[in-house]
């Protein structure tokens, strides 16, 4: 049997998103400080010349991932009204469960949502092995249903599937079965498709997962400790490519973007970015696009002052001199 690698972390994406988890890619190999990882890319639908540019990203591997037929049905079928998790796009979500198989291929493996931004070094999240998840606050697991699901608790704190931490000291071929039956079984209840099936796995298998710190490894953007987080999730309606302001307080994650377009790989949708600040602010969807511009200072002249009458300490005195006056070019 070959030996394991140490570590994958895993995303999953339909092609209008390709962007953003190419984003996520870069921005670990820039961060990470571990040599022995990969980054497993499971994708719908994807563009040759997105292919090519993912390929020229280090430890990136893709593989297409496709839900069988029926479950695709029964889920558009059954999945309530109340869930936002109602086209076929969005099933892409039960590639969370995908996070245990890989654990056949490596010690450790790491799910991770592609609305993000890495900005710091992700190695520390082998501390929260075997099992680690972060807090879903306020909510409980009865939030995540319609309905209350016989045998499981529904009253306790729910955990969010956006960061999950796994590996191989857990039975988790018995638990990724549990993920994809569960899931059947349970489709006509399911709000948070994913989130719900894990939550009661959690129960149906005795596990208390550790706390990933929420402020580190999935911090929504609108908090104050955001720009400072390992993770930034822009986990809202306002995502980094179509809201400015967000953009120009996350410029690291639009640089990275720069990158990606140098790879080949294909942009946002820019016709959808809301409209800059009012009060004026530096819209970087404008100015990093323009950073091999240059730009001087240099002083052109000055204004002389012949004399200014200042009083202190009730004496009068008399000050002259000159300010300089300098100019900005672009060339």
């Amino acid at each position: 049997m070959a030996k394991k690698k140490k570590l994958a972390f895993l995303f999953g994406f339909t092609p209008n998103l390709t962007f953003a988890a190419a984003n996520a890619a870069l921005g670990i190999n820039k961060h990470i400080t571990i040599d022995d990882y990969d980054i497993i890319m499971y994708y719908t639908d994807m563009p040759e010349s997105d292919k090519a540019a993912l390929s020229k990203i280090p430890h990136v591997k893709l593989k297409q991932f496709n839900l069988p037929e029926d479950f695709v049905e029964l889920m558009l079928k059954n999945i309530p009204g109340k869930s936002r998790f109602r086209s076929k796009e969005s099933l892409m979500c039960f590639c969370h469960f995908e996070v245990f198989a890989l654990l056949d291929e490596y010690e450790n493996a790491v799910w991770n949502d592609v609305d993000i931004g890495v900005q710091d070094d992700l190695s520390d999240i082998l501390n929260y092995a075997p099992f680690g998840l972060t807090p879903d606050i306020p909510w409980k697991v009865a939030d995540q249903f319609t309905a209350p699901i016989p045998g499981y608790d529904m009253n306790v704190p729910s955990w969010c599937s956006g960061v999950m931490m796994v590996n191989d000291k857990m039975p988790y071929k018995k638990m990724y079965k549990f993920c994809y039956d569960k899931a059947r079984e349970y489709s006509k209840y399911l709000i948070n498709p994913d989130q719900s099936i894990i939550n009661i796995m959690l129960q149906e298998f005795k596990i208390t997962p550790k706390e990933i710190p929420l402020e580190q490894y999935n911090c929504i953007s609108w908090r104050d400790d955001a720009n400072v987080a390992r993770i930034v999730h822009f986990g809202t309606e306002k995502k980094i490519w179509n809201t400015t302001n967000i953009c120009n307080a996350f410029p690291e994650w639009y640089r990275t973007h720069l990158k990606w377009l140098a790879l080949g790989g294909s942009d946002f949708d820019r016709s959808k970015i809301t409209p800059r600040n009012p009060l004026g602010s530096l819209n970087c969807l404008d100015s990093l696009q323009q950073k091999k511009i240059k730009r001087k200072t240099y002083l052109f002249g000055v204004l002389p002052i012949w004399k200014i009458k200042i009083r202190n300490n009730k004496k009068w005195h008399y000050l002259f001199g000159f300010i300089p006056l300098f100019k900005t070019k672009d060339f």
